[in-house]
């Protein structure tokens, strides 16, 4: 009997039907497992592959094509994938994506690159031991979303890549989860129990089951982040900090508003209204002594 139910269960793998490529710290593990309590929707363990990694270094063989695809088993009435935050960061793995998975649908989350910058920032800066220096010069290249996208879109076809803004799925959670689920091509009448009520008591009481858990504060803050979509830490930026990443950040999400006319800005209060550069704190001061 077991033997049969687990030949109905998993059928011949296969290219995913979908995959998760961005991006880092945005909330893209919580929408994953809302996605991942719908019924049609299966993905491999552990959900974030994190495969494509060692091909920086050498070759991508015909076995690892097979490999990766061992991943997938069909099911019939049923789709398969994973999201791996770092995807469509690291330059040589889209074009790899496009090799192993050619009729893939994308799924890419963004949110405000400064409150991304932040959160990184007091997340290294609780992790450092003994007083030591904190390493966040990759931290503001992680957020250049623009530029990823338009690499991506050299291998897929925009129409195969849905762009999600986190701070719009949080103030609009069902429509927006209704919106995944039909790219995806699944039933979207579906509402996970997380959004029965609007992702507000059921949430909260997950997150208190989870404070209970013996559990280290880093691996605890990262696991409330994945469980609410929220970071758990946040950092002050000094104004040098501020205007640095403004500088940074303006032509990117300039950039990206041209390629995702759909994204609001207004929910991202950093880039809301353009504001004129500024010189740092120590230049003003001498100009104006």
């Amino acid at each position: 009997m077991l033997e049969r139910r687990r030949s109905r269960a998993a059928g011949p793998s296969g290219p995913p039907d979908y995959i998760g490529v961005g991006g880092e710290g945005t909330g893209a593990g919580w929408w994953h497992a809302l996605l991942l309590a719908h019924p049609e929707i299966r993905a491999p363990r552990p959900r974030a592959l994190d495969f494509f990694g060692a091909f920086c270094e050498r070759e991508l063989q015909e076995a690892d094509v097979t490999r990766y695809r061992a991943h997938f088993r069909r099911r019939h009435g049923a789709i398969s994938g994973e999201w791996t935050e770092r995807y469509m960061l690291d330059g040589w793995v889209p074009p790899l994506l496009r090799r192993v998975a050619p009729g893939a649908k994308l799924l890419v989350m963004l949110a405000d690159p400064i409150e991304c910058y932040r959160a990184s920032f007091a997340e290294r800066s609780a992790q450092r031991a003994g007083g030591g220096s904190v390493t966040i010069g990759d931290a503001a290249d992680r957020r250049n979303y623009a530029s990823q996208l338009a690499r991506l879109r050299r291998f897929y076809d925009p129409d195969s890549i849905l762009v999600l803004q986190y701070e719009r799925c949080r103030q609009d959670m069902l429509g927006e989860y209704r919106r995944t689920l039909r790219f995806l091509g699944v039933r979207d009448d579906f509402v996970p129990w997380r959004l029965r009520d609007a992702a507000g008591p059921a949430e909260a009481l997950s997150a208190s089951a989870l404070r209970r858990i013996p559990l280290g504060p880093p691996a605890r803050a990262r696991a409330l982040t994945r469980l609410t979509g929220r970071p758990q830490r946040t950092a002050a930026l000094w104004p040098d900090v501020e205007v640095a990443l403004r500088a940074t950040f303006d032509p990117e999400v300039e950039a990206l508003r041209a390629l995702v006319p759909e994204l609001e800005l207004s929910l991202w209060p950093n880039f809301a209204q353009p504001r004129a550069a500024q010189p740092p704190s120590g230049e003003r001061t001498a100009r104006t002594a």
